[in-house]
């Protein structure tokens, strides 16, 4: 009698041992397909199932020192003050997953504004957006040139693009 309670506990314990492990990996997957870890910078490439809640660029270059716009004021958890985007050629923006930076807020349309580079500057248009787009608290009305320290604002998130001095100088 004995034996049969001994080997019962040892199979209920193996048992219990490959629950326990298919509960860890199955929450590490559902980890990576729901809360992908913040960057502070677009850095390296993003899968489709992270593009869905990350809020970084998509298809990411590797950071440099240029233009970027930094998070001054936000709602969205996943966009944290301080972090970093930096830009490239084309940058779009807006709710929708096919964005290149994903800004979740109820105030942003799905297709909300776009940044450009266009000789050596960057300009930002609105994408006729229902609630606007604004450009140091004045909503765009055409594309405009984005200058150093100018502050961008999607519905709740503020945004301060930054270039640097030399940069500009250096272009010309």
């Amino acid at each position: 009698m004995l034996d049969l309670v001994l080997t019962f506990l040892r199979y209920f314990f193996l048992f219990l041992l490959y629950a326990f492990l298919f509960a860890v990996v199955r929450q590490m997957f559902r980890g990576l397909r729901g809360n992908p870890v913040m960057a502070t910078s677009a850095g390296g490439g993003i899968s489709s199932s992270e593009k869905k809640s990350f809020p970084s660029l998509r298809e990411a270059s590797i950071p440099k020192p240029g233009a970027r716009l930094v998070v001054i004021a936000s709602p969205d958890p996943r966009l944290e003050k301080g972090m970093t985007f930096y830009l490239r050629e084309r940058i779009t923006l807006g709710r929708g997953e096919n964005n290149d930076l994903v800004i979740a807020d109820p105030f942003s349309s799905q297709e909300h504004a776009v940044i450009f580079s266009r000789d050596d500057q960057y300009w930002v248009q609105d994408l006729g957006s229902l609630n606007g787009t604004y450009l140091n608290e004045v909503r765009l009305e055409r594309p405009t040139v984005l200058a150093d320290g100018d502050r961008l604002r999607i519905g709740g998130v503020t945004f301060q693009f930054v270039r640097w001095a030399y940069e500009v100088e250096s272009s010309q």
